[in-house]
């Protein structure tokens, strides 16, 4: 004798079924975790050139893409790969980088900054998303005291325009917020980069 299976009603799987599919949406996945870093890293040699790097599908169409870096490990560099951020209200993400200070080389871990006062130029709203980044090869630095500023996509004449990277001088007592789009309502809005005091 087979054993009966109750059967269900049509109103609890009305009811049941949109829980179950609810439960079943995935998240963006969190960026890789990073190694811990001392704040106050100094070395003797200078860092390698950044590596190339070709930044996977974003996991939302607002995050921006943060370069890797390389990281003293108390032997060696090691290289810690990029990842993307979900922007945040009035804050920029200044990557992690190396500076000479004093004939060594300093390691400054990257975070979140407040930014504080209007923005340096006019704001650009646009009603089509940019692109994700291109991949850059980086030529060789022009001096131990420059650091890599990543290509950006500018809204120019009615469309996205790639604006490729450079290096940049450091300059002491200050960071360089990098350019990035965010989600302003069904725009996306420009905020350029630009130097920020400490």
């Amino acid at each position: 004798m087979r054993a009966r299976i109750p059967s269900v009603s049509r109103w609890a799987l009305m009811v049941l079924l949109p829980a179950v599919l609810a439960a079943c949406i995935v998240a963006p996945p969190p960026p890789p975790p990073h190694p811990p870093v001392v704040a106050e890293v100094h070395v003797a040699t200078a860092p390698p050139p950044p590596q190339v790097e070709t930044p996977p599908p974003p996991p939302a169409p607002n995050w921006y893409w943060i370069g890797g870096h390389w990281r003293w490990d108390g032997v060696r560099y090691a290289w810690v790969p990029g990842h993307w951020v979900e922007p945040r209200p009035n804050e920029v993400f200044v990557p992690a980088h190396w500076s000479l200070e004093g004939g060594v080389w300093v390691f400054h871990p990257g975070g979140w900054r407040h930014v504080a006062g209007p923005p340096p130029v006019a704001v650009v709203d646009v009603p089509v998303a940019p692109p994700p980044p291109r991949v850059e090869i980086i030529p060789p630095a022009p001096g131990p005291a420059y650091f890599w500023v990543a290509g950006f996509w500018r809204w120019d004449h009615g469309t996205h325009v790639w604006i490729g990277g450079h290096w940049e001088a450091s300059r002491p007592g200050y960071h360089w917020a990098p350019a990035h789009w965010v989600a302003a309502g069904p725009n996306w809005r420009y905020v350029p980069g630009q130097w920020r005091a400490n």
